[in-house]
């Protein structure tokens, strides 16, 4: 049963929507990069714009909008409280030493490269939806998350690196 959207004052007041939306909302419809491949645009398209990645795997601010410096970069405050890995290149915080095929699996099945499976949201994300694209889509999701540029955000501790939800 869907429960309603309770949000409480002053987020429930649709005027100052208005000037949040001015700072943070991206208009228009995804623009190809001509310098990159095919399959590269299209996994840009796919992680942006219809999966939205960022929005759980992003920090966020103190206005609630996405911090575009650490795009990707995971975050500790994540949906419903569950903290959200680093899925850039970065080596040790991130998902450097993942192989192509390495996302390309964890997007099809929610297993991670260490046989451990992803929990909470992103398992419904990927029973629900990433285990249904074409192979080529999958592919092209994890050519575009490869190609990021690398940020390192360490973690607390080692505690909350384990209970990181995927």
């Amino acid at each position: 049963v869907n429960t309603e959207h309770d949000v409480p004052f002053p987020f429930n007041w649709r005027p100052p929507l208005f000037f949040w939306k001015l700072i943070f909302l991206e208009k228009g419809s995804y623009q190809p990069d001509p310098s990159r491949s095919k399959s590269w645009n299209r996994g840009a398209y796919l992680s942006n714009a219809l999966a939205h990645c960022g929005e759980c795997h992003t920090p966020r601010n103190l206005l609630g909008g996405l911090n575009p410096s650490m795009h990707y970069a995971g975050s500790e405050e994540g949906p419903e409280g569950e903290l959200t890995p680093n899925i850039t290149p970065d080596l040790e915080t991130g998902i450097g030493n993942w192989s192509i095929e390495d996302i390309v699996w964890l997007l099809q099945t929610g297993m991670k490269p260490d046989s451990d499976n992803v929990q909470g949201l992103m398992s419904e994300s990927t029973e629900n939806g990433y285990a249904h694209l074409p192979l080529e889509d999958l592919h092209a999701i994890a050519e575009y998350l490869s190609s990021l540029p690398p940020i390192h955000l360490p973690r607390e501790s080692k505690t909350q690196e384990s209970e990181m939800e995927w």
